[in-house]
């Protein structure tokens, strides 16, 4: 009489555990596709280099940005400034097109598109008191500024780390239209650059981002 086991490997069928690990295989690459398809086409990342962005962000983090989102007030962004094909800066939206803007005793002033009064744009993100005025650069938008329109479909950015970092009229910038924004710096990748910082340093070196 057979055994209990001869009689289930008997009822084995070949070609069933075949498919099933062709099933499995195809869930794996369809699992893999998916994610390539993700961090290609709607997110990228971005390492940090330079100063301007403290204590937001530090020289060296990687982050990801979405591709695909469209810039918020108060979003932190990737640019690209357009004098040349690799020049790129990492910065926070101030105002949007419409926006006006002025800056008075380090206090930033902003009316936004469609509204008739101006409000102190909040900025605990400053690492220190906003000071900065460099009268050799007139597109310096300093601790004190007249009131600046923001033309349609631009955005207008500044640095967190005020006293150091210039706003984008500087250099010939210029207010950016807003199709050279590359991305925009994903909330959970901010709250987690460090452990992304420590995992992309094991594999890739700096790369200027500003």
């Amino acid at each position: 009489m057979a055994s209990y086991g001869e009689i289930l490997n008997a009822k084995r069928d070949p070609n069933a555990e075949t498919e099933s690990l062709i099933h499995f295989i195809l869930i794996v690459l369809a699992i893999f596709a998916f994610f390539l398809s993700i961090f290609t086409f709607v997110y990228n990342g971005v390492r940090v280099d330079g100063d301007s962005m403290m204590n937001t962000l530090q020289d060296g983090d990687y982050l990801f940005m979405n591709l695909i989102a469209e810039p918020e007030r108060g979003d932190i962004v990737v640019v690209h400034t357009g004098r040349k094909e690799a020049d790129y800066v990492i910065k926070r939206v101030i105002a949007l097109g419409g926006d006006e803007i002025y800056a008075e005793d380090g206090v930033l002033y902003r009316k936004c598109a469609g509204e008739t009064e101006f409000s102190v744009v909040e900025e605990n993100y400053l690492p220190e008191p906003w000071v900065y005025v460099n009268e050799d650069r007139p597109n310096s938008f300093g601790s004190k500024a007249e009131p600046l329109v923001i033309g349609e479909n631009e955005i207008f950015y500044m640095g967190d780390n005020r006293n150091v970092s210039v706003d984008c009229r500087a250099a010939n910038y210029g207010s950016q239209p807003i199709e050279n924004v590359t991305g925009v710096v994903t909330e959970w990748s901010l709250s987690i650059k460090g452990f992304l910082t420590s995992f992309f340093d094991l594999f890739t070196a700096a790369v200027p981002e500003s």
